[in-house]
């Protein structure tokens, strides 16, 4: 068997930078490496494998398929690295690690700042993004828990519950007064739907009642403006409960979708290296907060959707 420091730790975290980036040159620019030291550190990773990891391909490279073999290791040593450095600076002044948090800009005004003032003794880095980049950096190494929602959450998440998506009418509208709205009594009246991801949500569950929204030309996600749009008369609002809750302006009324649509709230803990304890003390603080913040609270770990004809 060889000896395990025969496998420099360096060229796997280049193998995973050029798996990543696509390109040797853009490996060496985020390491501030040159070329040829990135090529020698590939070369020798092949000569350990006795094969080769990596391919031309179009105008950068991919690795081969025994190259994704290795990179799947080689993310797993990456994100450890990266863990691991980054808790340096707070070992140096003897304080324990900062857990690091990704999550949604809502999430972050409601139920993580609400959880963070309920933990004692943790100091908390706190970094908004949309679940993709939030999963992401999870997956390197760069956070230690992400928040997210989805339509069906990735595999081993946690789900915190469900979170309604409520439309913000002007309190002048005839619309305000009734019980709920449906998708079809939007008829021609402008909505603002968020982001690009909530927009396209929103527009999938219309299409399932045959109906086709005219949206706002003005895309955004900034819930403050969203409401201050409704109330200047520019439309209606599709908004998430929890942008609600974090503000929330007293001449627009909010009213339930129909049929109701929802978001399912997550939170991701590494799946492939240590959990650090204050990870596992966050999620049980959240899971609290949850159980009256939001709809239909879970706290459970997800394996799938329940059946095949989901409509949230």
């Amino acid at each position: 068997m060889r000896p395990l420091l025969d496998l420099d730790p360096r060229s796997l975290v280049v193998l995973h930078l050029i798996e990543r980036t696509g390109s040797m040159s853009a490996a060496a620019r985020e390491l501030g490496w040159t070329h040829p030291a990135i090529s020698q550190h590939v070369k020798r990773l092949e000569r350990s494998a006795g094969c080769v990891l990596v391919e031309r391909h179009g105008r950068g490279v991919r690795l081969t398929a025994a190259g994704e073999v290795l990179g799947r290791h080689a993310a797993e040593i990456t994100a450890s690295l990266t863990s691991a450095r980054d808790c340096l600076p707070d070992l140096a002044r003897g304080h324990a690690p900062r857990l690091r948090v990704a999550a949604f800009p809502t999430a972050c005004a409601t139920l993580l700042v609400d959880a963070i003032t309920s933990l004692t003794g943790t100091q908390v880095d706190v970094r908004q993004a949309e679940p993709p980049e939030a999963l992401a950096a999870l997956a390197d190494g760069s956070v230690d828990v992400a928040i997210t929602f989805h339509d069906e959450p990735p595999r081993g998440a946690t789900i915190l519950g469900r979170d309604p998506v409520l439309v913000a009418v002007p309190r002048a509208r005839a619309l305000a007064s009734q019980e709920a709205i449906a998708v079809q009594d939007f008829g021609s009246t402008t909505v603002i739907a968020g982001c690009p991801v909530c927009q396209e949500r929103f527009v999938r569950h219309c299409a399932r009642e045959s109906f086709r929204p005219v949206l706002h030309h003005q895309v955004t996600d900034d819930y403050v403006l969203m409401q201050a749009m409704v109330a200047a008369g520019q439309g209606v609002a599709i908004l998430p409960g929890l942008s609600l809750a974090a503000h929330r302006r007293p001449d627009i009324v909010v009213l339930p979708l129909a049929p109701p649509l929802y978001r399912e709230v997550a939170v991701s803990l590494p799946a492939k290296r240590a959990i650090p304890a204050s990870a596992q003390d966050l999620l049980n603080a959240l899971t609290r907060l949850a159980s009256t913040a939001l709809h239909m609270p879970m706290g459970r770990p997800w394996s799938g959707p329940p059946h095949q004809d989901r409509t949230d």
